[in-house]
């Protein structure tokens, strides 16, 4: 026996699921009544929908939000408010049509998903953008590399050295100071012993038994 849709009598339902679902897979841990009672509270009219103003704001945004995808989740936030606000509205006995107020609702939903879509290409960016950034750095440190590797061989005890790490523990201090001498940023502790064997490693300067 087939279940009567209850959907085409209460249309309002629907939407707001909608909503919700867009709201959830934001993944901000922010409950979608949290959003709805904050727009109860602006009292959303069936008049005033189109000049509704989002306002609504997340206590800590999440820090896996950087510059790139940042500006697009508040956009997503703004557009599903709007979106409850249309749903709200709707629900107000008003000559304004529900059919014009949840055409609203569809918009707001389709502007979400294309901010979905430009997150990704963000994120595709974001990507890319930091693989530019670290062969910059390896180019702007390629003296201090090729310095590294020259005091490597220069100094390298006979029968080779016992491990990478001894080689780079060996010649830190020089490579240091060379690279502070011609205003390279220095690295600090460990970072600095693994830079210099990440280099040694790369550049063949170790056999195989040191590296």
């Amino acid at each position: 026996m087939n279940c009567f849709n209850k959907d085409f009598l209460f249309p309002i339902d629907p939407h707001r699921r909608q909503v919700m679902a867009r709201w959830e897979r934001l993944q901000i841990g922010v409950p979608f009544s949290d959003l709805e009672d904050h727009v109860r509270r602006q009292h959303p009219a069936p008049g005033d929908c189109g000049l509704y103003c989002p306002t609504f704001a997340i206590a800590a945004e999440p820090a896996a939000w950087d510059r790139f995808t940042k500006p697009i989740k508040r956009k997503q936030i703004a557009a599903l408010e709007a979106a409850v606000a249309y749903c709200l509205a709707a629900k107000v006995p008003e000559p304004k049509a529900m059919h014009d107020l949840l055409a609203g609702v569809r918009v707001m939903c389709d502007c979400f998903d294309a901010l979905e879509a430009a997150e990704e290409d963000a994120i595709r960016k974001r990507a890319e953008c930091r693989v530019k950034g670290g062969k910059a750095r390896q180019e702007r440190l390629r003296p201090v590399r090729e310095y590294a590797v020259h005091l490597c061989r220069k100094l390298q005890p006979e029968g080779g050295w016992k491990s990478a790490t001894a080689a780079a523990r060996a010649i830190e201090s020089q490579v240091k100071e060379f690279a502070s001498r011609h205003g390279y940023s220095i690295f600090s502790g460990n970072d600095y012993i693994r830079t210099i064997r990440g280099w040694l490693k790369a550049n063949g300067s170790l056999s195989a038994s040191e590296s």
